[in-house]
Parts: structure tokens; C-alpha cells; sequence
């Protein structure tokens, strides 16, 4: 994040971490851990048998990346080559998907002298510019508008990517912080340019499972010939709402994915090998009950009703809602208070004690950065959406 961002950011943290006040900031779940994980790491640490307290191989504990591979498999992305490849050369487990993301930045910045430009979606998830500038890479961007419902436009990717500067295409889906999900012509769309431009993609999918209204969540590497440059990125913390873990994953062509494993290897070396094999019984858990592709969990649909509650609050308190398909988040316009971003998430906090966070942190700085919108985490108890939305209802206005 650029300094004057990290700087509200921490502002608004700071205000978050007040006594009594409902936070919803950060895009941390306090409800939905999975507890067949949390059971299976338990065991591991306890049972002494099964070396759960030791390294696991930088590549992942065989349980995992076992693990890793049929669940993809049952949700729609076969990475097995049907020649007798167990599929396990094509996924590293990492120390949370943001090691994985780093990774893939640095390989793909190593890779080619004239190619050190990282294109992206903006609003954006802060560590893409983050490391993109850690590993002196220029972060390149593509405005998603909220008069447009944040969709992507393909065009303007095209034109991002078309100087021949292109290290890395960055997608995510569903959306932080819009909660947008790419339809599958936007995905087509982005097929297509990264076909013609021979582009290598990173697919942002830790939010896969959570889509509301009975949408479906297609992953990019199963479109056209994605398969052969796509990356997806995938993360316990959001699947299993198990954030203090760190176990993430990368999964794709061996190629890219042997890049991120060199990263990662001399980063963390390993993941936390009791809560690999705690990750890997969760998602045998959810494999088996897989019909072959991504479907929305519980959380999803307590999270999309607090969207609902959180959103008639925010619209009875004046404010204009831009209702989320998917994802932790549900954004909002506050230019009817007449106070930028900042001052509203400051203002709520002192007056209804209700944390958000300004969604001017999640741009780059430029003179034309939208400076109304606000986004809350949804990722709640509902008893803590249902005290937020009373206590926004009963100190509006917000002037």
C-alpha cells in the first residue's frame, strides 16, 4: 500500500480495536471454522504417530497435495494427465496464499528482462501492488466501476496488456473488495486476450465457495486452453474460515507452479505440517460430496443474508449498496453525507461504533480515486451484522 493509504488503514484499524466497537474491517470470520480441520490437527499434534509435529516436504504434505488434487478434480479442474501422473507435480502448498502470490509475482518478473509490468483489476487486494513493488515490478491497472457493478471490462485489460511489458495477468474472483464474480463471458473474454497476447495468468480464487444467490463459480483455468497458463490460488483461511493457519495453495502447469516452490522453499520452507494434514481432511470432506463443480458452503448463505441485513441498514441510513455476488465484502456509497471514505469510516466508528474500512486504500493513488466508496466484512456473526445494522440505523444521519 502507498504510505497515505497505510496510513488510513491504520487509522481506521486502530478505531476497529476499540473497546465495544463491531468490527467489520478486516476480512476475518468469527464463525464457520471447519471443525473436522480443526479435529484432524488436533490428532496430528497429539497422536504421535504420524510425525505432525515435524517439517512436511517444501512441496506439501502427501495428504494435501493429495487431497488438493481430487478436490479440484471433483470440482471441475482435472490436473492429472490420465498417463499415470498422480497430478501432486502441479500443486505446492504454501504458508498462506500470499506466499503463493509472491511467488508467482517473482517468477513471473524473472522470467522475461522486457516484461516487468503486473496488470491487475482496481480496486485491488493491497498486497498486489504491494509486492509487485517489493519485487520492483510497475503495478498496471484496470478499472472496475460501481456504476458498472464492478464488472470487468475485457477491452481495458486488452489495452493494459498489449505493449508486450506484460509479466503477469492478475484475476480474482469472486471480487475483493467489490464482491464481483466474472461471469463466464468476462472469463472467455480474458481467454481470449491472454491467447493472443500469450499472457501466464494468476487466478485469485480463495473466495471460490463463497457465491450467493444460487451462482455458480467458474474457475479461469478451465476455460479454452487456460489450463497450460493459468495459476489458481486457493487459501484455507477463506475456504475453512481458518485465517490464523496460513496453509494457501497454488495449483497449475508444473512449470509455474516449480516457481513458486523455489520462492516458498526458501521463504518458509514448509507449511504448518499439523494443520496440512487438518486442511486435507476437510477438503476430503467436501470431495466427497463434490458433483463436479464449485458449489457455495453454509458460510455463503449466512454471509449473503448478512449482506441483505447489513445492506437495508446502510439504505435506510441513506447510503447507496451495491449488493455483493460473492466474497467476504459489501461496498457502499457515502457521498449523500457529503464526508470522503475516511472521514465516514471515522465518523462510524465514533458515533455508532461500527468499523468499515475506506475503499480508497484499496486504489492506486491517483488524482481520480473514488473517494465515497466504504466496504464492511460480512464474514460475521450474524448476531454481530444484526448489532451493527441497529446501531448504523440509530446514529444516522452520518454529516
Amino acid at each position: 500500500m502507498a504510505t497515505d493509504a497505510a496510513a488510513r488503514w491504520e487509522r481506521v484499524a486502530a478505531l476497529a480495536r476499540a473497546p465495544g466497537t463491531c468490527d467489520l474491517g478486516q476480512g476475518w470470520p468469527d464463525v464457520g471454522e471447519s471443525a473436522i480441520a480443526i479435529d484432524a490437527a488436533r490428532r496430528a499434534m497429539t497422536d504421535g504417530t504420524t510425525r505432525g509435529n515435524q517439517y512436511a516436504p517444501p512441496r506439501g504434505r502427501s495428504e494435501l497435495t493429495e487431497a488438493l488434487v481430487e478436490y479440484y478434480a471433483r470440482t471441475g479442474y482435472d490436473v492429472r494427465n490420465g498417463s499415470g501422473d498422480d497430478g501432486t507435480s502441479s500443486v505446492v502448498v504454501t504458508a498462506s496464499a500470499t506466499e503463493a502470490l509472491y511467488g508467482a509475482f517473482q517468477g513471473a518478473l524473472r522470467a522475461s528482462a522486457e516484461r516487468d509490468e503486473i496488470v491487475f483489476v482496481e480496486p485491488f487486494f493491497p498486497w498486489y501492488k504491494a509486492i509487485a513493488d517489493d519485487l520492483g515490478g510497475k503495478s498496471v491497472v484496470v478499472r472496475a466501476r460501481a456504476s458498472d457493478g464492478f464488472a470487468i471490462d475485457v477491452e481495458a485489460v486488452r489495452a493494459a496488456c498489449e505493449g508486450g511489458k506484460t509479466a503477469l495477468l492478475v484475476m480474482c474472483s469472486p471480487h475483493n473488495p467489490t464482491g464481483h464474480c466474472a461471469t463466464r463471458d468476462e472469463l472467455e473474454g480474458i481467454a481470449t486476450v491472454a491467447r493472443e497476447l500469450d499472457l501466464t495468468v494468476l487466478s485469485d480464487e480463495v473466495y471460490e465457495r463463497a457465491v450467493f444467490e444460487g451462482g455458480e463459480h467458474v474457475r479461469l483455468a478451465t476455460i479454452g486452453d487456460m489450463r497450460e497458463r493459468c495459476v489458481t490460488l486457493g487459501s484455507a483461511s477463506k475456504l475453512l474460515n481458518l485465517t490464523g493457519w496460513r496453509v494457501g495453495w497454488a495449483i497449475g502447469p508444473p512449470r509455474l507452479i516449480d516457481q513458486i516452490n523455489s520462492a516458498h522453499s526458501l521463504m518458509s520452507y514448509a507449511a504448518p505440517t499439523p494443520f496440512q494434514i487438518g486442511v486435507a481432511a476437510a477438503l476430503n470432506e467436501i470431495s466427497a460430496s463434490a458433483t463436479g463443480r464449485v458449489t457455495a458452503d453454509a458460510n455463503a448463505e449466512a454471509m449473503h443474508s448478512n449482506a441483505r441485513t447489513l445492506g437495508r441498514a446502510l439504505e435506510d441510513a441513506g447510503l447507496q449498496v451495491f449488493y455483493p455476488k460473492g466474497g467476504y465484502f459489501l461496498t457502499c456509497d457515502v457521498s449523500s453525507t457529503g464526508l470522503t471514505d475516511a472521514r465516514f469510516c471515522e465518523r462510524l466508528a465514533e458515533k455508532a461504533r461500527v468499523a468499515c474500512v475506506p475503499m480508497s486504500v484499496f486504489f492506486l493513488d491517483a488524482p481520480d480515486v473514488p473517494r465515497s466508496l466504504v466496504r464492511f466484512a460480512v464474514c460475521k456473526k450474524p448476531s454481530t451484522v444484526d448489532e451493527s445494522s441497529r446501531r448504523i440505523r440509530a446514529n444516522a444521519p452520518y454529516p
